[in-house]
């Protein structure tokens, strides 16, 4: 097991990581990445070494919203719970002055929906994802992000329940984060999603492309044995292009969230951290309109 000094510590006290799939084909409207996993300093990445993540998060909406954002009365009732389990290796090798790791996530999602006579439930082990190319830069007062992914439809699909997406999707990431003050104690970030879709094996439909952004803006408040941020995040989601095949619709969804998160991290017995976020949808075409716990653990060694 190994230790970082505080110096270190401090430096990426704030770091998040690239994903959560907590992937449903469901009544919602989103692709493979569900946003909300992420906050605060979500373009800042860890330092060399193993890092193991579990995102618990709790998704839950009873709005439907049309193609103008008006509400769609179709007695909708869905309750998403995942907890995925992510495994980060940041390697000690350089390419391009970034640090260089890979990682992938299992996710064990619920889903739990009733809407127009529908009324299902469903658990097990969602779409897999991997990441074997990821790269983190770090300056004195700017983070950086750039990694490639994909997901893999590994999970069952074609029920309004069904945990898996039935098609692959392909992710880019690349983000940004911005430290004020030398202390690094004040941070703005902003983390980028641009996926593409594979054709949907059950509908023979290809589902457009789409982009998620990710962002924050965070206080921070060190003291010798620990660190408390406290801050405001958010994201915005949307569909940039149709989908395509025999019946696919032209309509594209949209949508936003934003709430208060606060992060604890400690240095002992090993460095680790606790983030709780709580967002609230707005802003919707085409999709759900809900709320977003998040409860992440982070331990590194």
């Amino acid at each position: 097991m190994r230790y970082f000094n505080k110096v270190n510590i401090f430096a990426v006290a704030f770091y998040a990581f690239l994903f959560t799939p907590v992937s449903c084909n469901l009544a919602n409207a989103f692709g493979h990445y569900e946003p909300g996993a992420l906050g605060l300093n979500a373009a800042s990445l860890p330092p060399p070494g193993f890092h193991y993540t579990i995102y618990n998060m709790f998704y839950n909406a009873s709005t439907l919203h049309d193609n103008n954002g008006n509400f769609v009365d179709a007695g909708l009732d869905l309750n998403v719970f995942a907890s995925a389990h992510q495994f980060t290796y940041m390697t000690n090798q350089k390419i391009l002055g970034a640090d260089f790791g890979f990682d992938m996530i299992v996710p064990l999602v619920n889903v739990d929906i009733k809407m127009a006579g529908v009324n299902e439930s469903t658990t097990g082990i969602g779409d897999l994802y991997f990441e074997p190319f990821v790269l983190g830069w770090h300056t004195p007062r700017w983070d950086f992000a750039f990694a490639l992914g994909v997901f893999a439809p590994t999970a069952a699909s074609g029920e309004p329940s069904s945990i898996g997406k039935g098609y692959w999707s392909f992710m880019e990431t690349l983000g940004a984060t911005y430290y004020f003050d030398e202390s690094r104690t004040w941070t703005v970030s902003l983390l980028t999603r641009w996926l593409q879709n594979t054709e949907n094996r059950d509908t023979n439909v290809t589902p457009g492309t789409e982009v998620v952004a990710e962002y924050g803006l965070a206080k921070a408040f060190p003291s010798e044995n620990h660190i408390i941020t406290a801050g405001i995040a958010g994201y915005t989601y949307a569909q940039l292009t149709e989908d395509s095949g025999t019946g696919a619709s032209d309509n594209k969804f949209i949508g936003n969230s934003i709430g208060p998160e606060i992060r604890y991290m400690a240095f002992k017995p090993f460095p680790f951290q606790v983030a709780l976020r709580y967002l609230t949808e707005y802003g919707a075409e085409n999709t759900t309109e809900g709320t977003t716990v998040c409860l992440q653990l982070i331990g590194s060694f």
